[in-house]
């Protein structure tokens, strides 16, 4: 018996339909966006070593001493004691103008290692001593270079440092701070004194 037309027709059509009903599009997996991971946060400056020097005042001084206070550290010997003279000067108004003891420890360092015989040593003591008062600050002396060493400071060289309050190095330079480089001195010590502390 022959189907109706209407029927075949119907079939022919579900056949020709089929494979578009098994090719529908898929839907799109939903993915979450990419976040570009953060950067790693830098490494802490490094810690500046730890030192044991005789002072004018008598005392031997350590670095820990001055922990919890911004260290300024000036390091030089007879062949480099005036290259930043200007900027010593700077520092000593500004100590007088504003009191920064309680956050700013200024901590001058002498190498008298090349005096370290007598009776030279006294001579040099005396003389060290003297610049203290007039200076009305103590003044630390490296007898043996043993400070020099631990920093790789060179011979003939002053050396200005900016310590934070937990005794790592912020700034460092070597030879006379030109000015450019004085402003980033200052800016640093303010930065390190608005710190926690």
């Amino acid at each position: 018996m022959e189907r109706p037309l209407n029927t075949r027709l119907w079939c022919t059509l579900a056949l020709a339909l089929a494979p578009l009903a098994t090719q529908a599009d898929p839907v799109a997996p939903t993915v979450a966006p990419q976040v570009a991971p953060a950067p790693p946060a830098p490494p802490p400056p490094p810690l500046a070593p730890d030192f044991a020097l005789e002072g004018t005042s008598g005392q031997t001084r350590r670095l820990r001493d001055y922990r919890g206070r911004v260290v300024i550290l000036i390091y030089e010997d007879r062949d480099s004691n005036q290259q930043n003279n200007e900027l010593k000067r700077e520092l000593a108004e500004r100590a007088r103008s504003q009191d920064l003891s309680r956050d700013v420890a200024v901590v001058p360092v002498a190498n008298l290692s090349s005096y370290s015989f007598w009776p030279a040593s006294g001579f040099a003591r005396d003389a060290v001593i003297d610049i203290a008062r007039e200076q009305r600050m103590e003044i630390l002396i490296d007898w043996s270079s043993t400070m020099s060493g631990a920093y790789r400071f060179r011979p003939s060289t002053s050396y200005v440092m900016v310590l934070d309050r937990d005794g790592r190095v912020l700034f460092r330079h070597a030879g006379m701070l030109p000015p450019r480089a004085r402003m980033r001195f200052f800016s640093v010590i303010g930065e390190a004194m608005a710190g926690p502390g």
